[in-house]
């Protein structure tokens, strides 16, 4: 501690000395290599400090990673010995088939179809492309849309386009209704053709029914924002889950359908 403060009060009398008795032209000199160094060293405790931050943070995002990935390793065995009973079961019983074949395919967003229109991108997956055939986007676990084969590519229409369409459940008690664009906004779409006699509230959920043969149940759509009464039919108005605004990669689900393995 004595030879801190000793360092302290020459240090003190340095500086002193240079402020009162060196001439202006040396302070000036002096000053402008101590501000220098204290600027270097502000950007290099800052930069140390970010490395810092970046370092632990990458550490927690590592450590997240392990153990996500440590539950989808423990998922995909579960689902393995399912299908794997599931296989032997109907293999005894081959009338159980009952249920359409399911494949969940990744896609990648190629780019837009036309200028400015956000909601129409070109697909690319490495299956091959069924006439006729219409596929489910999922992203992030949210419904998106619909993708169709045209002229010979595979297209991807999200929720707010014009030709997407799908069906769907609102509420608990899963009323059934028809989900499309909503002409009046871009940023909402319409779950329609509801019977007056079932009750529809703000804030119910939106899920996927699967009975369109494209989507498999219960994917969450969105939620109920406004309800309203037209021409004998009850419309909600629905704000989506899934953002179209950044789409990179997403998920196709391609149902088969039942007439397609007889």
């Amino acid at each position: 501690m004595r030879y801190r403060f000793l360092f302290l009060v020459l240090s003190f009398i340095l500086y002193f000395a240079i402020v009162f008795i060196f001439s202006q032209g040396v302070r000036d000199k002096f000053f402008k290599i101590t501000g220098a160094i204290k600027m270097q060293y502000l950007e290099l405790s800052q930069s140390l400090g970010k490395s810092y931050d970046r370092f632990f943070n990458q550490a927690k995002g590592i450590a997240f990673l392990q153990e996500k990935y440590k539950d989808y390793q423990k998922i995909e065995l579960e689902l393995l010995e399912t299908k794997k009973r599931l296989e032997q079961t109907l293999e005894f019983s081959p009338q159980l088939d009952l249920y359409p074949k399911i494949t969940f395919e990744p896609a990648l967003v190629i780019s837009y179809v036309d200028f400015l229109e956000y909601d129409k991108v070109w697909l690319y997956t490495k299956a091959p492309y069924e006439d006729n055939k219409i596929f489910g986007i999922v992203q992030n676990g949210y419904a998106l849309g619909i993708a169709v084969v045209d002229k010979d590519r595979l297209v991807g229409l999200f929720n707010g386009n014009e030709q997407c369409g799908y069906s769907v459940y609102v509420g608990k008690d899963k009323i059934p209704a028809t989900l499309h664009y909503n002409p009046q906004s871009k940023e909402t779409v319409l779950a329609d053709f509801i019977p007056q006699y079932f009750s529809i509230q703000v804030g119910d959920q939106v899920f996927t029914s699967g009975l369109d043969n494209i989507f498999i149940q219960d994917i969450p759509v969105g939620v109920v924002v406004e309800v309203a009464d037209k021409n004998g039919y009850i419309t909600a108005v629905v704000k989506p889950y899934a953002d179209i605004r950044s789409p990179k990669y997403l998920w196709l689900i391609n149902k088969e359908s039942i007439d397609a393995q007889k």
